[in-house]
């Protein structure tokens, strides 16, 4: 008797996914500026090139992820946060007609929702 294999169209995040997608975007500035400092110079070594494949794939994934946020007040609490490297005080002080709590919800939401993404695209 074969065995039935079940894929979820759309799979839910777990909690283990949720930590690993938020230590990500916690990281992507400086996946970032690694990219920028790696890709200016000449001779890679083995090393330095498997890092620069790595961050490159991690990082666009991230962007598409955070790019397909449906609630445009979370995509841009999450673009300002992580994208562009802002601290949480920054952020709050840049949506300030949000109370501070909100925007930390927004940011819960961001980050489940980039997980869910990662996921469905493999990278998680």
């Amino acid at each position: 008797m074969e065995a039935v294999i079940q894929m979820e169209l759309f799979p839910n995040a777990s909690e283990q996914d949720i930590l690993m997608a938020k230590r990500l975007l916690q990281r992507f500035t400086r996946m970032k500026s690694i990219i920028l400092e790696l890709a200016k110079k000449d001779n890679l070594t083995e090393k330095e090139n498997q890092v620069l494949i790595e961050y490159r794939q991690k990082t666009t994934c991230i962007e598409m992820a955070v790019s397909l946020i449906v609630d445009d007040a979370v995509r841009r609490v999450m673009e300002f946060r992580f994208i562009r490297g802002n601290p949480r005080w920054g952020t709050i002080k840049r949506f300030s007609s949000v109370t501070d709590r909100s925007i930390d919800r927004q940011i819960v939401r961001g980050i489940e929702s980039v997980a869910e993404t990662l996921k469905i695209i493999g990278v998680l």
